[in-house]
C-alpha cells in the first residue's frame, strides 16, 4: 500500500477542497444554463409559433389574453418538471459535501493516527503499533471508499444536465400541424383569405386555440411521469448512499478488528 506521509496529507486536502468545489461550481453552471436554456428555448418556441398563427388569423390583437394564459400554462408545466430535475440535483450535491466532508475528516485522522504510530514505534508498545497499524489501513480504504462514492456523484451530477437535455426534447410543442398552409393558386389563395377574414375567430380557435390547448393537456401527463421517475431516482439514490455508508463503516470495523 502507498506510503503516506504528513506532506503528502496535507497536500491532499489542499487539493481535494480546491480541485472538488472548482469542479462542483462548474457542474453548477452548467446544470443552471441547461435548465435555463431549455425553459426559455421551449417558451420562445411556443410563443413564436402562437403568434405566427395569431397574425395568420388577423387574431393577435384579438386574443392576446388567451395567447398569454396558453404560454403561461406551458411554463408551469416546465417549471413543475424542472423545479424536481433541481431537487435530484441538489440532492446529489448535498451527498457529494458531505463526501467530501467525510474524506476530509478521515484524512486529518490518518495523519493524526500516523504521528501516534510513530510514538508508539519509538515506544516499541506493541498493542499500540498494531492499534494504530490497523486504523490507519482502516482509514485509507475507508478514504479510498469516500472517493467512489465522491466518483459516482460527480457522474450522477452530469447525468442530471444531460438529463435536462433530454426532458427538453420530450416536452417539446408542436403546433406546425395547426397552421392552415397557404395554397399556391392565386384563386385558392384568395378564397383562403375572404374565409379567413370571415371566420377568423372560428378558425383561429378550432386551429390554434383549442389544439394547443389539447397538447398542453397530453405535456401535463408526460410532465408527471418524468416527475415520478425523478422522484424514483432521487429515492433509489438515498437508499444506495445509505447503502453504502453501512459497507464503509463495516468495512472499517472489521479492518479494526483484525
Amino acid at each position: 500500500m502507498q506510503e503516506i506521509t504528513k506532506e503528502n496529507l496535507k497536500e491532499d486536502l489542499k487539493e481535494i477542497v480546491e480541485i472538488e468545489n472548482q469542479k462542483q461550481m462548474h457542474l453548477a453552471i452548467l446544470f443552471e444554463n441547461a435548465l435555463s436554456n431549455s425553459k426559455e428555448i421551449r417558451l420562445t418556441e411556443f410563443k413564436d409559433e402562437l403568434y405566427l398563427q395569431a397574425n395568420y388569423y388577423n387574431s393577435l390583437e384579438k386574443y392576446q389574453v388567451e395567447i398569454d394564459n396558453l404560454v403561461e400554462k406551458y411554463k408551469k408545466q416546465l417549471d413543475k418538471l424542472f423545479n424536481v430535475c433541481s431537487t435530484r440535483y441538489v440532492n446529489i450535491q448535498k451527498e457529494l459535501t458531505s463526501a467530501l466532508q467525510s474524506e476530509v475528516i478521515v484524512v486529518t485522522n490518518i495523519s493524526i493516527n500516523r504521528q501516534n504510530l510513530e510514538k508508539a514505534l519509538e515506544k516499541n508498545d506493541p498493542d499500540k503499533i498494531r492499534y494504530y497499524t490497523n486504523k490507519i489501513n482502516a482509514s485509507i480504504q475507508k478514504k479510498l471508499n469516500y472517493e467512489m462514492i465522491i466518483s459516482e456523484c460527480n457522474n450522477r451530477l452530469e447525468a442530471c444536465i444531460d438529463q435536462v437535455s433530454e426532458f427538453s426534447e420530450r416536452i417539446k410543442l408542436d403546433t406546425k400541424n395547426a397552421i392552415v398552409e397557404k395554397k399556391e393558386s392565386k384563386i385558392l389563395v384568395f378564397i383562403a383569405n375572404l374565409i379567413k377574414r370571415f371566420n377568423r375567430k372560428k378558425n383561429f380557435t378550432n386551429y390554434v386555440l383549442k389544439p394547443s390547448e389539447e397538447k398542453i393537456v397530453q405535456l401535463t401527463n408526460k410532465v408527471d411521469n418524468s416527475i415520478g421517475t425523478l422522484y424514483s431516482q432521487i429515492f433509489e439514490f438515498a437508499i444506495q448512499m445509505e447503502n453504502n455508508k453501512d459497507k464503509i463503516n463495516s468495512a472499517f470495523n472489521a479492518m479494526m478488528a483484525a
